[in-house]
């Protein structure tokens, strides 16, 4: 607690996704903060990969008798999560300084934020981040210890472990990725309740509470209210009338324009940034979803040998916790896109608009501002990563069940004899 309350800044807050980062080879040591230790971290890299990769081809054969005949169709499975994880890796250190940019461009914002009254709570942004990397940890620990269990009557306890190393590693790479991304764009406050906020949502938010309540404050009471940042009062500009104030006014709707715009563009740095990986480990999503879900089917459906009830649960759960995380994803991007947008509608109630020329103009270029650089979320261009791309995806994935299932992925040999 004694940590959190010296939180000054955002890198501090979030330095525990910094090291995960690290510690799976995307990203690069700071010993300490502010120190780059660029050759401690590359030599880093090498040694781990070198030594996975033997491990891999050591232990590969187990995962073969693991998930031969029947599971077949999850060796496509491992082989994309090995792809997508070499790629991550290889694309964080092609873009090697953008992690550091972000967190630069939200201080910017974040200090604009402070200077108008508006404090930002980085020992809060630090409980968040560190409950949403429990709950990550949780979610990784049980798929690793279901794979175990899946191998555990079939070759024992050691050489089970062995080969969790082997296809786990990967396997945590890519959820690390969707981690970063989701905390670089939100803070989780109650995630088991599915209500978050962001550090790129919750700028958009402090910046609509100030706008709504100077809108509120000059259509209302003809006063020009801010808070005080260096305690619990309010500045108050008392309005007379409307023209003496004006120039006040409009210094803080530019500032405020130019505030939305920057927290705008640090939202789209960090799309750019992920839209490749984003749309990677969707492909990771629908390989494991599609392949748990096909043969969950052929279980129920009596097409397979008889298989153990821990496998069924290990398949219900892998498919589960990869569905909620694609449904969890596209609501964080749809909530953060439509409180950037809820910006326009807030500052189009400013009643002053109507009576004056200069203050219509602003308002009209701050409203065309948000609407032409709306932010929005792609997977590289391809789809836009929204709720509607929730109902898309589990329709693709039933396409592809039925489609495996009208071609009899699985050898006759392994089907029950009838």
């Amino acid at each position: 607690f004694k940590m959190m309350s010296g939180m000054k800044n955002l890198k501090q807050a979030v330095m525990p996704i910094i090291w995960l980062n690290c510690i799976f080879c995307m990203g690069i040591f700071e010993i300490p903060i502010n120190h780059p230790r660029y050759f401690l971290s590359i030599f880093y890299v090498i040694s781990i990969m070198t030594g996975y990769f033997i491990i891999f081809y050591k232990g590969i054969h187990i995962f073969q008798q693991a998930f031969a005949f029947e599971f077949i169709i999850f060796h496509f499975v491992l082989g994309v999560h090995v792809l997508v994880a070499v790629l991550a890796i290889i694309l964080f250190w092609w873009k090697s300084e953008n992690m550091t940019n972000i967190i630069k461009s939200n201080s910017i914002a974040d200090h604009t934020l402070n200077t108008l009254g508006i404090k930002i709570e980085y020992e809060k942004t630090s409980r968040n981040i560190l409950n949403f990397v429990a709950i990550w940890s949780v979610c990784t620990i049980t798929v690793n210890i279901l794979y175990i269990i899946w191998l555990y009557h079939d070759i024992g306890c050691w050489i089970a472990l062995y080969s969790c190393i082997c296809i786990c590693f990967p396997v945590m790479i890519n959820s690390v990725v969707e981690l970063t991304f989701a905390s670089l764009i939100r803070q989780v406050i109650y995630f088991l309740k599915n209500t978050h906020t962001s550090c790129i949502k919750t700028r958009f938010q402090k910046t609509n509470i100030l706008i709504n309540d100077v809108m509120l404050c000059a259509n209302e009471s003809h006063a020009f209210k801010i808070r005080n940042k260096h305690g619990n009062t309010s500045i108050t500009f008392i309005m007379v009338n409307y023209k003496i104030h004006k120039d006040k006014i409009m210094h803080l709707i530019r500032t405020l324009r130019h505030l939305h715009l920057e927290i705008t563009k640090t939202g789209r740095q960090i799309n750019h940034i992920y839209c490749l990986q984003l749309l990677l480990e969707l492909a990771v999503h629908f390989t494991i979803v599609t392949s748990s879900i096909y043969c969950l089917y052929l279980t129920y459906s009596g097409q397979l040998r008889m298989v153990s009830n821990e496998k069924i649960i290990a398949l219900a759960i892998w498919a589960s916790i990869y569905s909620i995380k694609i449904i969890l994803m596209n609501a964080l991007c749809t909530s953060v896109s439509s409180e950037a947008y809820k910006t326009g509608e807030i500052i189009q109630s400013f009643e002053a608009s109507l009576i004056d020329d200069d203050m219509r103009e602003e308002i009209h270029q701050f409203t065309q501002q948000i609407m032409l650089r709306s932010l929005n979320f792609t997977a590289f261009g391809f789809f836009s990563i929204n709720n509607s791309l929730t109902g898309k995806f589990f329709a693709t994935v039933t396409t592809y069940v039925v489609i495996l299932i009208q071609i009899n992925f699985v050898p006759n040999t392994i089907r029950t004899t009838k």
